[in-house]
C-alpha cells in the first residue's frame, strides 16, 4: 500500500467523478511503491461496490485522462493474463514534486 499514491489519488483533478476517483484511490491502495498494481477487475468492482463494466468504464477514462496507465500481458500461447495499472499522479517526494512519478 502506497499512502502518498492514495494522497495523490484524492487530490487528483476535480472533474472526476466520486466512482472514478474511488477506483484510482483503491489502485492507490493496492500499489507497490512505483505505483503498480495487478488488480483483478471483479476484485476491484466488488471493493468499490460497482459493477465490473462500470470498474471497467472508470478505468478507461482514467487511462483516457493520464492518471493511469494500463499495461496487458500474455501468456506464452497468447491467451490473456494479468493487467497491470500503473498509477501517475503528481507525488510529492521529500526533496521536491516528481511529476509523473507513481
Amino acid at each position: 500500500m502506497s499512502t502518498t499514491h492514495i494522497g495523490a489519488a484524492l487530490d487528483a483533478p476535480a472533474d472526476i467523478s466520486p466512482t472514478e476517483r474511488l477506483v484510482l484511490v483503491l489502485l492507490a491502495r493496492d500499489a507497490g511503491p512505483e505505483g503498480i498494481a495487478f488488480p483483478a477487475l471483479n476484485h476491484l468492482a466488488t471493493a468499490a461496490n460497482i459493477s465490473p463494466s462500470t470498474a471497467s468504464r472508470s478505468l478507461r477514462r482514467l487511462e483516457a485522462l493520464g492518471l493511469v496507465e494500463r499495461t496487458r500481458s500474455f501468456t506464452t500461447t497468447g491467451a490473456s493474463a494479468a493487467t497491470q495499472y500503473r498509477v501517475v499522479v503528481d507525488v510529492q517526494a521529500g526533496d521536491g514534486t516528481e511529476e509523473g512519478l507513481a
